[in-house]
């Protein structure tokens, strides 16, 4: 058993420089016919919303997965925790995604702790779960993929988005993030304290314990991810594996509040253009964050199922 082990990936950047992509292995005795699902987070968030620090056995997904033979590593992308903070502008998706790459081929030839996995799943929250989609399209090299606030099909989601100035603002007007100010450039963004609850939580079903450690954890986002957020997200047509997409019932992000009231509408619209290896899960009293809801291991134990059904 490996047990949350820190790990180092070295990644090549769009400049050919070398990134290091910081990641927490956990392996457990034995690991579930050999499979790792490497853990994407999403903006203004580190590996931390995988295996959250408060209340472990409901809100880590780690250590769900842990108990259950699970082996994942969570890792914190490239701009964010204690991996590499290049150019936020130069921080895309599509530089991620051949990342990513490179990640998953250390993880299959043995290069993460001298283990050698023969399936690797993606599994992402928010714009990690886009990552995750461009990724499995790009590089054709995963067995299968999990999207978590993020339905894949009609995101919505748009390149250089100007609703992006209503959620997030520049690291330097952020007193939790005051650290982070002459270690990365004007190219990174953290979200606005006022809009974590309206956007990413049902806040009768989650703990204001919780919602105190999300503020005061939070990270960021970078210029660079806002800039080919839509083109990466259109990524869905080519994934060849099989994707479950399992979104809150409550997540506005992710359902058209001027045709529809929730996501379960939402999943109806978008199953029609869904390719055969799409699933869809709803999470009931769940919003955009289903890993920080009391609720949350409901969508632990869907996403193992599903992924339990997998040839």
């Amino acid at each position: 058993m490996i047990d949350r082990t820190e790990v180092r990936i070295g990644c090549t950047s769009p400049l050919g420089t070398e990134w290091s992509v910081a990641g927490w292995l956990t392996v457990p005795e034995p690991a579930v016919r050999g499979e790792l699902q490497i853990l994407l987070h999403g903006g203004s968030y580190d590996h931390r919303y995988w295996d959250w620090p408060l209340d472990r056995e409901t809100y880590s997904y780690v250590e769900y997965c842990r108990r259950s033979g699970h082996a994942t590593l969570a890792i914190d992308r490239v701009g964010s925790g204690a991996s590499s903070r290049p150019p936020g502008r130069l921080n895309t998706a599509a530089a991620q995604a051949d990342a990513l790459r490179e990640i998953v081929t250390a993880a299959r030839d043995g290069s993460l702790a001298g283990i050698a996995f023969e399936r690797v799943v993606l599994v992402g929250h928010s714009f990690g779960s886009i990552l995750a989609g461009l990724a499995a399209s790009e590089n054709g090299d995963v067995d299968a993929v999990v999207f978590t606030g993020h339905l894949g099909i009609d995101s919505g989601a748009m390149d250089d988005d100007p609703r992006s100035g209503i959620l997030f603002h520049d690291v330097a007007e952020d007193p939790v993030v005051a650290h982070l100010c002459g270690l990365v450039d004007d190219g990174y963004l953290t979200l606005r304290s006022e809009a974590r609850v309206p956007t990413f939580y049902v806040a009768e079903n989650a703990d204001e314990r919780v919602l105190d450690v999300d503020e005061k954890i939070k990270g960021v986002m970078t210029l660079g991810e806002i800039s080919d957020m839509g083109t990466a997200a259109e990524a869905w047509e080519r994934i060849d594996v099989p994707v479950l997409a399992l979104v809150g019932e409550n997540d506005v992000m992710m359902f058209d509040s001027d045709i529809e009231v929730d996501t379960y509408q939402a999943v109806n619209r978008v199953k029609g253009k869904a390719p055969e290896n799409f699933s869809f899960q709803v999470v009931p009293a769940t919003g955009h964050n289903v890993n920080l809801h009391r609720n949350a291991r409901s969508s632990y134990e869907h996403i193992l199922r599903w992924l339990a059904s997998l040839a």
